[in-house]
């Protein structure tokens, strides 16, 4: 009930400023809602492969730094950049967001809770006049059984200013991975955009599903490197055939 209200109010609010959405790439991270008293330096991106050019060289980086202001909010900026198959790279936004643990983490000698829940709120702001500011909220899902971890986000996105369309647009990003050491933790993962609410058409919209590998490298008590690495296959006519997909974060607990 109280992320069903959460999620009404911001949607609610923002629904009446703005009005345009349009579709692009779907989410290319699945985050996790547990938050932790850390600090954050890192760079995600991907990069497509098709033999029809017009799908083929898109890719799209974003550089951030986050802090776990406290061991249930967390804040995030990142810039990011962006090569159209037939473009060049450039800068295209500003992006702030904010995560919030709803559950308590469980320490891993306790029980888990059912599933861990989170939310989040983010804003991005384009470089460019032209282009489109955006809004996104996430529920965040994650779920630990021995050695499996489960993180499945439900993405809700609206564009606004230099739009073509208007509506609520629907996607989703989830990670399966099994942990055989802290290290390595083989896996798969699958991203999507369903559109708009009230014209979905799976077919005409960017799904993606495929193998990777993630973990973590522990350099110190307190000092780490995330990485992540998968091989997406598209599985609609409009996705990429192929995408590769990377992340690396440095962290620092405090």
């Amino acid at each position: 009930m109280k992320i069903l209200l959460v999620f009404f109010f911001y949607f609610s609010f923002f629904d009446c400023l703005i009005y345009a959405n349009a579709a692009e790439a779907p989410p290319f991270r699945a985050r996790w809602p547990i938050v932790n008293l850390e600090l954050e330096a890192g760079a995600r991106g991907f990069k497509t492969f098709d033999e029809d050019s017009s799908l083929d060289g898109a890719s799209k980086q974003r550089y951030g730094l986050g802090v776990g202001v406290t061991d249930w909010f967390f804040f995030e900026i990142e810039g990011e950049y962006k090569k159209e198959p037939d473009g060049s790279r450039k800068f295209k936004a500003y992006e702030i967001d904010s995560r919030f643990e709803i559950t308590k983490t469980k320490a891993f000698n306790e029980k888990p809770n059912p599933v861990d829940i989170g939310i989040s709120l983010g804003f991005s702001a384009p470089d460019d006049s032209d282009d489109a500011y955006e809004i996104e909220s996430r529920l965040l899902l994650y779920k630990r059984i021995g050695p499996w971890r489960g993180t499945g986000n439900i993405v809700i996105e609206q564009e606004f200013g230099n739009s073509s369309s208007s509506g609520l647009e629907l996607a989703y990003a989830g990670q399966v991975r099994y942990r055989v050491t802290p290290n390595i933790q083989p896996g798969f993962e699958v991203f999507g955009k369903f559109g708009e609410f009230d014209d979905m058409a799976v077919g005409n919209e960017q799904h993606k599903i495929g193998p990777g590998v993630f973990g973590f490298v522990e350099l110190d008590e307190n000092i780490g490197i995330k990485y992540e690495f998968s091989w997406l296959f598209g599985y609609t006519e409009a996705t990429p055939e192929n995408s590769l997909k990377w992340l690396f974060e440095f962290e620092y607990k405090y």
